[in-house]
């Protein structure tokens, strides 16, 4: 199990030792450390797979000059303030564990026992809640240039990635309003068809709504056809990683598996492999474990901008829709979200999709006939936490399994209380 813990960074005074689950949610008023909390773990886990991916460089890399720290404030925009003396950072992967102690400090990394088998390739989002920027403003990935490169440069990048996956024949059909499609292509830009099917119109032109759920569908939707695909690098680079020491395998065969099944987006093995030694199949595990995307952990702040409570609900669904998908290409390793929200709307919508799963393990059948199959994940797949003073809450009812209704909406008792007071006074005055 993934946990991470940090202590004195920001507004986070002590978080407790946190575990990470399939579905993370973080709830707490404005400026209580819910970016701040969401950002480590992000970078973390993003060094984590550099590590799995890459050689002893990566670890000397980020274990020497104060490369952890600096990387982790720039990308994120964390200043020096934001860290003290008694700062501290434990972050418990899959295949590495992380530590720094203190201000302008080497981190420390250290693989687990398992890592040689552990190690795998993922794929990795952070969605600022700057993400409407890029409808919002024309042309942005032109205009917004990063001196080193940062969250939002990032984003832009993964942006122009992501949107390439869909074109007018095959358009993304948008969850959070209805009758509307979304498509790129090269001459047009980014494209949304209306309900009556021919009306088109650039998401600049769209509610503030659609544009900041847009990003997140289409991000998603990539980040979930690209598991099991052949990652992005050459052949050679993988065997370079590989440290092959068994020299009963012939490298030769292994570099024409490895370019096969790159073709083949980390398909099935090949009668070449009757040519090699039985300890191929361990090689060929960890090949595929790199050589293809195994898993995406996606990050996203403030999932309910602008959106009517109906999108938010929806957007909460599709998520744990895609991660149920993950979760049935069974490729060994789960497939995560993580959302920092205010809106009790998010809250609830992620208490429905518990009770979903809930239902399922007593009555499968009635869970089916009400369409909800595909939003079935396993028990324990879901965390919700409140920030407050600095400190983690579980609002997970621990005997029921769902969220405590006291959070569901947190506002109404107030809003009761003045209702309360407030009639009083019309209604008392008026039978005075």
């Amino acid at each position: 199990m993934q946990t991470i813990e940090i202590r004195k960074i920001g507004p986070l005074v002590e978080t407790g030792i946190v575990p990470v689950s399939q579905v993370m949610l973080l709830i707490g008023e404005q400026s209580t450390g819910k970016s701040t909390f969401m950002k480590i773990l992000c970078f973390c886990c993003w060094l984590e797979k550099q590590v799995m991916i890459g050689g002893d460089s990566i670890v000397s890399k980020y274990t020497h000059y104060y490369r952890f720290w600096n990387e982790l404030k720039k990308f994120h925009h964390l200043n020096d303030e934001f860290f003290s003396d008694s700062s501290y950072i434990k972050y418990d992967g899959s295949a590495v564990q992380i530590e720094m102690r203190g201000k302008k400090r080497n981190a420390k990394i250290v693989r687990n026992p398992k890592f040689a088998e552990i190690r795998h390739n993922l794929k990795l989002s952070f969605l600022p809640s700057e993400r409407n920027l890029l409808s919002s403003i024309l042309n942005i990935e032109n205009l917004y240039r990063s001196k080193d490169v940062d969250m939002l440069f990032n984003y832009i990048l993964e942006w122009g990635e992501a949107r390439s996956q869909f074109n007018a024949t095959h358009p993304l059909d948008l969850v959070f309003v209805d009758n509307m499609k979304y498509h790129y292509d090269t001459k047009n830009g980014d494209v949304l068809t209306l309900a009556d099917g021919h009306s088109k119109i650039k998401p600049y032109y769209a509610s503030s709504g659609v544009q900041s759920a847009l990003p997140i569908q289409v991000l998603a939707t990539y980040l979930a056809k690209e598991v099991g695909t052949s990652a992005k690098i050459s052949p050679i680079e993988y065997l370079k990683q590989l440290d092959l020491t068994d020299s009963k395998i012939d490298i030769k065969v292994l570099t024409s598996v490895l370019s096969e099944m790159l073709k083949n987006g980390g398909g099935s093995k090949t009668e070449k492999l009757s040519d090699m030694s039985p300890s191929f199949d361990t090689v060929f595990k960890k090949l595929q474990n790199r050589s293809s995307y195994r898993s995406f952990h996606m990050f996203i702040e403030e999932l309910e901008q602008n959106l009517f409570p109906k999108a938010q609900f929806e957007l909460v669904k599709m998520l744990v829709g895609l991660l149920k998908q993950m979760d049935k290409k069974d490729t060994g390793y789960k497939s995560t979200v993580f959302l920092t929200t205010h809106s009790p709307y998010v809250l609830t919508a992620l208490n429905v999709m518990m009770l979903v799963s809930a239902a399922y393990e007593l009555s499968p059948d009635k869970v089916n006939d009400l369409g909800l199959e595909d939003y079935v994940l396993p028990k324990g797949a879901y965390s919700a936490y409140c920030i407050k003073d600095g400190r983690f809450e579980s609002i997970i009812d621990e005997e029921y399994g769902f969220i405590k209704g006291d959070f569901l909406d947190s506002v109404s008792e107030l809003v009761d209380n003045y209702t309360f007071e407030l009639n009083s006074i019309i209604y008392g005055n008026a039978e005075g």
